[in-house]
Formats: C-alpha cells, sequence, structure tokens
C-alpha cells in the first residue's frame, strides 16, 4: 500500500520527462525528482524545483522546460491547478476530489492509511539505550529510548522487519569498580570503617542496593571460606541483576519492550575467532606484544587501535567488533546504533572495522543523540545526590510523566541540545504541545460522542456530500490529512521520528482553529455528515501518530 501523494506527484513527473526527450529537450539520465511543501501557501498545495534541475542539467532554457513540463500535467485530474513560475518551480494546486477521496480511504482503511511495503521485509536491528548497568537510566537515556523505541515503530509501519536489541556491558572494569563500590556500602552499613575506591560509583542508590544484598545475600556473603575477591564477585553478580531489574522496570513504564538483551560476557569465545578472521584478511597485526587493528586502511592518517593488550586483556573495541559481527552474522540487511555525544569520535573507526568484516560501512548507521538539560522554567535543575551527578529517568517520569516525557524528548532532531521544561510538560493547557495534541484527539472524540447520543448516524460514503467542506480550515485539513503518509515515510527515510511531533502540532493547531471558527453538528443534516467524517479522520490521523510515537490518545481529558 503506497497513498503517498508526493510520491505520486514524483511519478507524473517522471512520466512528463520521458514526452520532453520525446522532443529533444534532453537524453540524459534523468536527476532526482523532488516534491516538497512551498513556504507560502500561494504558492500551492506542493512544489517542484526540477525545472531548474533539468535546465542545469542539459542546458537547456528553464522556462521552456517548465511550461513544457507544466503543459503534460496539466490534464491530470489529481491537479486542480499547475503553474510554472520563474525561475524554475512549479506548482502544484491539489483538487478537492482528491483531498475527498483521502478522506474516504483513511474512514476505511485507518492505521493501514500510512502503511507502505518499500521496506520489502528486509530486516534492521535497532540497538539503543544500552546502559552500563552500574547505575539508574537518566535523562540522556530517555531521550535515547523515546528516539529508538519510535524510530523502530516508524520503519515497522513502512515495511522492515524490525527487532529492537538491549546490549549488556556485564564484564570489565567498570563491572569491577560497581562491585567494589556495593562492597564498600555494604561494609559501611556493618559498622566498619573503609575507603571508598577513588574510582568507585558515588551514587547513593548503591546503598539501596547493598541493603537489599544484606538481606537476599546474607548467607552467601557470610559463608565461610570465600575470599573477599570471590565475596566481591558474588555481590558484582547480585548487583548487576538487580540494576538489570530497576532498568527493566523503568523501561516498562516508559512503555518501552526489547526483542532481544544480548550480553558482552556471551562474546569471550567469539572475540578470539573475530580477530583472527579479520587477521586473515590483513587488518590485525602484532606490535609490541599487543594485536592492533589497521584503522590506517580505511581511514588514511588516523590511528591503528589496539585489540588485545600485552596482559592478554582484550579490548572494548575488540568486544564491540565481535558483537557486530554477531549481529551482521545474522543475518541483518542494516544495524542502527544510537549512541551518546560522548561517543562520536568511535563512529569512523566502528564503520571501518565492519567494512574489515566484509561489509559495507553504509550498512551500519549510528546515530548520535545530544545532551538534555532539564529546566524550571529558565532554572536549571540540579543532579540527584542520590542517583549521584546525573537525574534518574524514573524522577522525569514520576514528575511528568510517559506520554510528556517521550512527547518533549522527540520533540527536536536528537543531534541538537534539548531544553526539556519540566513545568511546561505538566501543564494541562494549550501551551504544553503534548496537551495541546491530545486534547485535539479527546476534543474529537467528544463531538463523535454527542452526535451518537443525539442519534446522529454516520451515512455511507457514497451518500456523504465530501463537496461541501469547503472553508479555508476544512481544505487545510483535507491537505494536512493527506500528507501525512508522506511524513511517515519521510520520517523513516530520514531516521527522524521528530518529524512527527511538528507534524501532530500541525494538525492539531489546524483542528483547533476549524473548531472554534465551524460548528460540526448542526441543522444542516449535509454538512454535519461531511464535516463528522472529516473530525473522524483526524481522529484516526492523530491516534495512528501517537501510537508510532508511543504516546496514548485519550478520549477524554
Amino acid at each position: 500500500m503506497d497513498n503517498s501523494l508526493k510520491s505520486l506527484i514524483e511519478d507524473y513527473l517522471r512520466e512528463s520527462c520521458q514526452e520532453l526527450k520525446k522532443v529533444g529537450i534532453f537524453s540524459k539520465h534523468l536527476p532526482p525528482v523532488f516534491v516538497n511543501r512551498p513556504k507560502k501557501k500561494e504558492r500551492g498545495d506542493l512544489s517542484t524545483n526540477l525545472p531548474f534541475s533539468l535546465s542545469q542539467e542539459v542546458g537547456k532554457s528553464t522556462s521552456r522546460i517548465g511550461r513544457l513540463l507544466t503543459s503534460y500535467l496539466e490534464g491530470k485530474s489529481l491537479f486542480s491547478r499547475v503553474e510554472f513560475v520563474p525561475p524554475g518551480f512549479i506548482n502544484f494546486f491539489i483538487s478537492s476530489a482528491y483531498f475527498n477521496e483521502v478522506l474516504k480511504k483513511i474512514v476505511t482503511q485507518k492505521e493501514k492509511f500510512t502503511k507502505f511495503s518499500y521496506g520489502g521485509g528486509r530486516r534492521i536491528q535497532v540497538e539503543f539505550v544500552s546502559v552500563n548497568p552500574t547505575g539508574p537510566l537518566h535523562v540522556g537515556h530517555g531521550r535515547a529510548t523515546a528516539f529508538g523505541d519510535s524510530l523502530a515503530n516508524i520503519l515497522s509501519k513502512v515495511g522492515y522487519e524490525v527487532e529492537k536489541e538491549y546490549y549488556v556491558n556485564d564484564i570489565g572494569g567498570q563491572i569491577e569498580r560497581l562491585s567494589r563500590s556495593v562492597w564498600a556500602r555494604l561494609q559501611q552499613l556493618e559498622g566498619k570503617e573503609i575507603s571508598f575506591p577513588e574510582d568507585g560509583y558515588q551514587g547513593e542508590y548503591l546503598i539501596d542496593i547493598a541493603k537489599e544484598a544484606r538481606i537476599k545475600m546474607g548467607d552467601e556473603l557470610s559463608e565461610a571460606g570465600k575470599t573477599e575477591d570471590e565475596l566481591i564477585s558474588l555481590l558484582g553478580e547480585f548487583t548487576v541483576k538487580e540494576i538489570l531489574r530497576q532498568i527493566k522496570t523503568d523501561l516498562d513504564e516508559f512503555g518501552v519492550r526489547f526483542d532481544r538483551w544480548f550480553f558482552e560476557s556471551s562474546l569471550n569465545k567469539e572475540i578470539p575467532k573475530v580477530i583472527s578472521f579479520m587477521k586473515d584478511r590483513g587488518y590485525v597485526y602484532e606490535k609490541d606484544g599487543a594485536l592492533w587493528f589497521k584503522t590506517s586502511s580505511f581511514l588514511p592518517g588516523k590511528k591503528d587501535r589496539v585489540l588485545r593488550r600485552r596482559t592478554g586483556e582484550y579490548t572494548y573495541f575488540a568486544s564491540d567488533i565481535a558483537y557486530h559481527a554477531h549481529k551482521f552474522g545474522r543475518g541483518l540487511d542494516q544495524v542502527i546504533d544510537i549512541w551518546g555525544a560522548d561517543h562520536i569520535g568511535y563512529v569512523p573507526r566502528m564503520k571501518a572495522a565492519v567494512q574489515a568484516l566484509g561489509y559495507s560501512k553504509e550498512a551500519l548507521k549510528i546515530i548520535i543523540y545530544q545532551l538534555v538539560t532539564l529546566k524550571r522554567g529558565e532554572k536549571r535543575v540540579s543532579a540527584s545526590t542520590r542517583a549521584g551527578k546525573f537525574i534518574p529517568l524514573r524522577e522525569v517520569l514520576e514528575e511528568v510523566g510517559k506520554d510528556a516525557a517521550r512527547f518533549f524528548f522527540l520533540s527536536r532532531t536528537c543531534d541538537s541540545h534539548l531544553d526539556f521544561d519540566l513545568e511546561l510538560a505538566k501543564k494541562q493547557t494549550p501551551e504544553n504541545p503534548v496537551f495541546y495534541v491530545q486534547y485535539a484527539h479527546a476534543r474529537v472524540c467528544s463531538i463523535l460522542k454527542k452526535a451518537k447520543g443525539e442519534g446522529i448516524k454516520l451515512k455511507d460514503l457514497d451518500e456523504v456530500r465530501f463537496d461541501l467542506l469547503a472553508s479555508p480550515e476544512e481544505k487545510e485539513l483535507m491537505k494536512e490529512l493527506a500528507l501525512l503518509p508522506d511524513e511517515v515515510k519521510e520520517a523513516a527515510e530520514n531516521l527522524e521520528p521528530h518529524r512527527l511531533t511538528t507534524y501532530l502540532m500541525g494538525l492539531a493547531a489546524l483542528f483547533h482553529q476549524f473548531y472554534t471558527r465551524h460548528r460540526v453538528i448542526s441543522e444542516d443534516q449535509g454538512l454535519t455528515s461531511a464535516r463528522l467524517f472529516l473530525i473522524k479522520a483526524v481522529k484516526i490521523a492523530l491516534k495512528d501518530t501517537l501510537n508510532l510515537l508511543g504516546i496514548t490518545a485519550p478520549q477524554k481529558m
């Protein structure tokens, strides 16, 4: 299924270009064809600069190309008007008949209206959050979580087979430091004087874990014959499980479910095999007793990286390479990793490693998300003393709720810094964007309920006079609804879920404007019926888009 209005126009443009070939305008390969929304309404519903790009390609008059293309397109029933505008644009005015058909499609197809098959069932894995199990999720992880989960929903909507994965770093130096940190807290609870590890985890949440360990592991921790290192190791295993339990609880409250939890410890036997494979391909060499990856083979001028130290210990980079070898070994067509801004320098070498494994660097897409600053109005919120140097996600969820948190995290492109205003997120006024959107859905539900209570039954679609929807507000609403499939498709193509929060704000604004200027239920039965179908389509579009973002669509507020 493909209800993309832009794709339909792009197809018409390509057909028209074949006519240009017949009259000798050009014989070269057709340049990319793009259709976009113009910035000003008077320039049409959609627009293209194809005459300009064709003119540059073939060296012919932009005006002649534009006027010829326009003449070929004017006969299409999709358009009420097509106009060429110098220096090289064609503006499209969509016919009311097409918009009427869109309303029919939405109310019959419902959430399938925005489905596509172009993903073709190709397998994509989205790996996100993947925080080390050394503490609770913080607000930065919240942004990654909302982004990754929504992106997976959107990719699935357009026809990909999507798997969501969480990578658990359950071994290594950070786990050792965590274990010793909890051991120190436990000793303090026992009244013993012990110096806290200088590189330990300071968060007071570890005191709660130490208390829990004392209750649940009492016998194991007091069992004779165990060395301190053995006890610390046991305590570390308990701590990792407890923190993962808390992380899963937070994710559950955030509406996120992972298809797979992959543990780094499961790679122990795989790392030597993967390094051996890359060595056979000429990308690993030995120097000074260590094993090195030839980063410079793919990134000239960049330093080669250690995979195995002289001590025999493998680096995190070696684990990550083995992990990605495991991913692609599952037959995935593309892997999408979502990383924090502190990993941006790691991106080129990871792509180089994927190439060394024999895969295209394009098969790995790494998305970097920027930091989140929590505010109350203009005042910045300080980090929690219980958490250490970060603000736990659960505190935000407890204060503003899942829906507001997800909407705010998704309100901007993830590569830009985000200011999150907690006070704004709690407001029950139109000033709060998520309230504004959800209230639009609830208002539609209220109107439809009222109509039902008054005994007004929706007519069969063939009996509805959609031509009565002639006001500017109604036409703008229908145009916005018609472009929803394109918004979903472009959000998937560009890996940009924030496009849908922007779309929701626009659709909600158009609905509220329509509602303040027009009565849905009136003495005019024909107009009432048409408007009921219009707002029903709005309801379906709002709910479908909110669902993609993991946000609820309330029936009343």
